[in-house]
């Protein structure tokens, strides 16, 4: 990618937006694909990643306020980008392990059927609850984290979660119930 080619795609932003996006994703999509697929190790992730990072470019219109070069932006974009997602996968699979260890661990005497009867009233639960209930409990994700992601207001999430956990509360027993919050508060 030449240096005069993202200097072109700046002012082409500037004076038909479309048509800009258009050249920046054509110059730098695949490379910035194979970047972040070395990063990641996988391709599908790697393209889900870059094509978050061009989203953010064109939403929050950062051409507008691009100091510096473009290509060292998206790359680095896509690096930070990449690097979250692993910081994201890392914290949910180390939660599930977590819970897969709480939850089977036989000298605790856990009952698996407890462990079903939990994941059958999380089942009962509407899809938007049960969605932002497994985001903030099982991925690990922060309220305002879900917000952004499902394009939902904080309050909205913290009204979900509120709602799951009583409508949880009625469908299990005071012991099981007690026993979910026990797990869920140790994420």
């Amino acid at each position: 990618i030449k240096m005069g080619n993202n200097e072109e795609i700046l002012l082409l932003f500037r004076k038909n937006e479309q048509q800009g996006f258009r050249l920046l994703y054509a110059s730098f999509y695949d490379p910035l694909i194979l970047f972040a697929t070395q990063l990641l190790g996988d391709a599908e992730e790697a393209a889900d990643v870059v094509q978050e990072c061009f989203v953010d470019f064109w939403a929050n219109r950062r051409f507008n306020s691009l100091r510096g070069s473009l290509e060292n932006y998206l790359y680095s974009a896509v690096k930070h980008g990449c690097l979250n997602y692993l910081r994201n996968t890392r914290r949910r699979e180390d939660k599930h392990d977590v819970i897969r260890e709480e939850l089977y661990d036989e000298e605790e005497g856990v009952d698996p059927e407890l462990v079903e009867k939990l994941y059958r009233s999380m089942e009962a639960l509407p899809e938007e609850r049960r969605r932002i209930l497994h985001m903030v409990c099982m991925e690990g994700m922060k309220y305002q984290e879900v917000a952004d992601q499902l394009g939902v207001s904080i309050n909205t999430v913290k009204t979900q979660m509120g709602r799951s956990l009583q409508f949880l509360r009625k469908a299990l027993k005071t012991d099981d119930y007690l026993t979910l919050l026990f797990f869920l508060g140790k994420k």
